[in-house]
């Protein structure tokens, strides 16, 4: 168990990636009760005090921006107010075999939370981004859907894991081995769609903290947009641009999202849409997954059958 004189999140956002979590850790903590650390995706509990070591494109850029160093995770919430809730977001817990044990044992209090997505429209969102980000190699979903094996088996980080990641119930399972079940709570990616203000308000009452009216919502990563000008894409996220590196030294997390927002508006178009009998062929993978979902949550996803 951590030491109690020192302030570890109350909560963790585990994912799944690609299913609405920025969005969603954003409005949390938009809340006058909740802490914004102004960090997501520090992924301490995959790589607790251990240097990340893995491999596949953009690995050691990528290694840089893990945050594996315990006071260096404290430092994100030695800020938070006593009275106040502090957490993070870190889709990659979802799915990581350490994580779910890691936190067990350094935060067995912490309410967690799952967002879960379709799991072919997921990787398909996960393939997307990356191929707009200019990271992912295989030059169509497919074909980086059938390097899935290959990539673990390299060690290549999380994100290359398109297959992998979306086998939810074996994963939700691996947390509820070091949680009570009436520690997590399950939302769906549809409903944060339709509904937003509707999830998050089960997200709060989850925190055990009062429901606001004027909880600002936003879209993020909206993946399934391209670069008109690939060149201006990744001049705005390549985490080695000297400017952007000024920016997160010297700018407030509002205003670097507010100039990322405006580009994005500006360069990226309508991309590809996921080929319908594609997804129908590749969600087979997950059909007795999805069987035990449905036993898990009580929720019917015929849907994500085709």
């Amino acid at each position: 168990m951590a030491n109690s004189t020192q302030r570890w999140p109350d909560f963790l956002l585990i994912g799944a990636a690609k299913a609405g979590t920025t969005a969603l850790f954003k409005a949390l903590t938009n809340h006058p009760q909740v802490h914004n650390s102004g960090s997501k995706e520090p992924r301490y509990f995959s790589y607790p005090d251990e240097k990340p070591q893995f491999t596949g494109p953009q690995a050691d850029a990528n290694k840089r921006s893990i945050v594996y160093k315990q006071q260096d995770y404290l430092d994100l919430f030695a800020a938070c107010q006593s009275g106040s809730l502090c957490g993070e977001a870190s889709t990659q817990y979802l799915a990581d075999p350490i994580a779910p044990a890691t936190a067990g044992r350094l935060i067995p209090k912490a309410k967690l939370i799952a967002i879960l997505r379709h799991p072919v429209e997921r990787a398909y969102s996960q393939y997307l981004h990356m191929r707009q980000e200019g990271v992912e190699p295989a030059a169509s979903f497919e074909q980086a859907w059938l390097d899935n094996d290959r990539r673990l088996a390299e060690n290549w980080r999380p994100a290359y894991w398109h297959q992998h990641r979306g086998f939810y119930t074996r994963q939700i399972k691996g947390w509820l081995e070091h949680f009570p079940p009436q520690q997590l709570l399950i939302l769906f990616y549809e409903d944060w769609c339709n509904n937003p203000h509707d999830v998050l308000s089960k997200a709060w009452r989850h925190l055990g903290i009062p429901e606001i009216s004027n909880a600002k919502i936003t879209r993020e990563n909206v993946s399934s947009r391209q670069p008109r000008w690939a060149w201006l894409h990744h001049r705005m996220t390549d985490q080695n641009n000297p400017i952007r590196q000024l920016a997160q030294r010297t700018l407030p997390l509002w205003t670097r999202d507010a100039i990322t927002t405006t580009v994005g508006a500006f360069n990226l178009k309508t991309g590809p849409a996921l080929d319908p009998s594609l997804r129908a062929r590749l969600a087979l993978t997950y059909h007795d997954d999805i069987s035990q979902l449905e036993a898990l949550t009580g929720r019917d996803l015929r849907a994500w059958r085709t």
